[in-house]
């Protein structure tokens, strides 16, 4: 018998309706099982919480006695140097850090894959030629398209978002070299912001301009796809720093690795100021090249992967990572050779006092993090299987600050083992509460999107605003007794988390339209 309109959609509505009661159930019991410890006793609870502050003060000991932090960060980027994914200097630190670790006497292999290509900055100039004459510092962005030769054009400015204006003026825009500024943010040092996260992207207060919308990198693609379709020579975007400081990001192309559809380069915010003030007197114009090159062929790049094996569930792993590429302005140490070294000291100090850990300890150096995560990308996807028993991800990647706090990113079913975890690491290392701040900027994301509790490190500043993506991330940034006690802080994490009784939840794999690990 053919069911009514009504009936069959209510026949689909019930079973809709009794998946999602099923789905809080198991939600609800996970959360109350994680609330009362797995079924443990207070007694149990304290003796975990004894055992880690112990574990955590050696751990501590050991770093401070015998840290390798800054000696190895000092040859990383004093004689590797910056290392931009796919160049030779990234892949001679990837085999580096293979070496270091194995002379640790910890098991280590690289993983490697592919980019479409390869890209090498070279000697760019520009100038303004009317209505004054000054040669003007720039710098490609990352996979810039080279121009062909040098290039002339009028000036013109664009405001982000507004592809309709661009539209309507595609007549004055062909062959314009175009100042794109993708901020209003003010141009500070950054040590007023309470972490260095906040030091680069300054938290969004108040309401949105417009609503919440389409957010501002889908502005800044919708503007660029309307300045290609109009022709233009070349855009230029303000770095935004203080003192004539440059910033580096993957506009060219960098998040494909393939060459833009338009030359486009980084102003200083004091010559990209200059510009807009000259270009409301009168018309400006400007000489531009850019001459960066491209491998002839798809280029090879590797993640660093260390395991120390887990005893009693050696399934199971507990993860923490870096990523050892950078942009190539500076040296690479505060974004994010801190990073890395402060994994790889990290599975030192464990390794050198001898524990045997009940799951796995994995210690991941990523490489295309600038770009758009292209080494967790590839953990993913090589380790699929894997993902429902790694227990727990914690990534360190904003300078040498102390590390002050660690994000749940929104994980609030993990938050009652997770402040079993983190309150040994409170009392060692002297911690702020666990953050309820989401960032979702690392390479912790890939991992978040697929369901495994991954966590960020919160740190102090220490000039990350200055350094991060600019000529001044470089060596001497470095604090060492800030960057050793972030290494101790990430062994102690690890240890704590591969000694927890149970394992930390995991959740539903995001869909597109939400926050990872919402």
């Amino acid at each position: 018998m053919k069911r009514s309109w009504l009936g069959e959609r209510g026949h689909i509505w019930w079973r809709y309706l009794a998946a999602g009661i099923a789905a809080l159930l198991v939600l609800l019991s996970v959360i109350a099982r994680a609330q009362n410890g797995g079924g443990r006793s207070d007694k149990e609870k304290a003796e975990y919480r004894a055992g880690m502050e112990t574990s955590d003060q050696k751990i501590a000991a050991e770093v401070h006695a015998h840290s390798e932090l800054v000696k190895n960060l000092e040859y990383l980027t004093t004689h590797i140097g910056a290392r931009l994914t796919g160049s030779p200097q990234m892949n001679q630190a990837s085999q580096w850090t293979l070496e270091r670790f194995r002379a640790y006497g910890i098991d280590a292999h690289l993983e490697t894959t592919e980019i479409a290509s390869a890209w090498t900055r070279g000697s760019d100039s520009a100038e303004i030629t009317s209505p004054i004459q000054r040669p003007i510092e720039i710098r490609s962005a990352g996979w810039s398209k080279a121009t062909p030769g040098a290039v002339s054009g009028p000036v013109v400015s664009v405001d982000l978002g507004n592809a309709e204006a661009i539209e309507a003026r595609k007549d004055k825009l062909k062959g314009a070299i175009v100042l794109l500024k993708l901020s209003e943010r003010p141009v500070t040092s950054g040590e007023s912001e309470e972490n260095a996260y906040d030091a680069v992207i300054p938290p969004a207060r108040g309401v949105p301009k417009g609503g919440a919308g389409e957010g501002r990198f889908g502005a800044l693609t919708k503007t660029m796809k309307a300045l290609t379709e109009a022709g233009v020579a070349a855009e230029l975007l303000d770095s935004g720093k203080i003192d004539n400081l440059f910033n580096m990001g993957g506009f060219g192309g960098g998040g494909s690795y393939k060459p833009s559809d338009v030359p486009r380069a980084f102003l200083t915010h004091e010559d990209f100021a200059l510009l807009q003030r000259l270009a409301k007197d009168s018309p400006v114009t400007m000489k531009v090249a850019l001459n960066g090159t491209f491998s002839a062929g798809p280029a090879p790049v590797s993640i660093t992967v260390a395991e120390i094996k887990g005893s009693e569930l050696p399934d199971e792993r507990v993860i923490v990572g870096g990523h050892l590429d950078s942009w190539d302005l500076g040296q690479g140490a505060l974004d994010n050779g801190t990073g890395a070294m402060a994994v790889l000291e990290a599975a030192r100090t464990l390794k050198a006092l001898g524990w045997k850990p009940k799951r796995t300890l994995t210690f991941i150096l990523f490489t295309g993090e600038e770009e758009g995560g292209t080494g967790s990308r590839l953990y993913v996807k090589n380790h699929a299987t894997e993902l429902a028993k790694i227990d727990a991800v914690l990534v360190h990647d904003t300078g040498t600050g102390k590390v002050f706090s660690i994000a749940l990113e929104e994980l609030y079913e993990t938050a009652p083992l997770m402040e079993e975890i983190y309150r040994p690491l409170r009392e060692v290392f002297d911690l702020e509460p666990l953050s309820t701040r989401y960032f979702g900027s690392s390479d912790h994301v890939l991992f978040l999107r697929e369901g495994v509790p991954a966590y960020f490190c919160v740190q102090r500043p220490a000039h990350y605003g200055e350094a991060h993506h600019s000529q001044a991330d470089t060596f001497d940034k470095v604090v060492p007794e800030e960057i050793n006690e972030g290494a101790a802080l990430l062994a102690a994490w690890m240890w704590n988390v591969s000694e927890m009784p149970i394992a930390l939840p995991h959740h539903a794999p995001a869909r597109d339209e939400q926050r990872p690990g919402q």
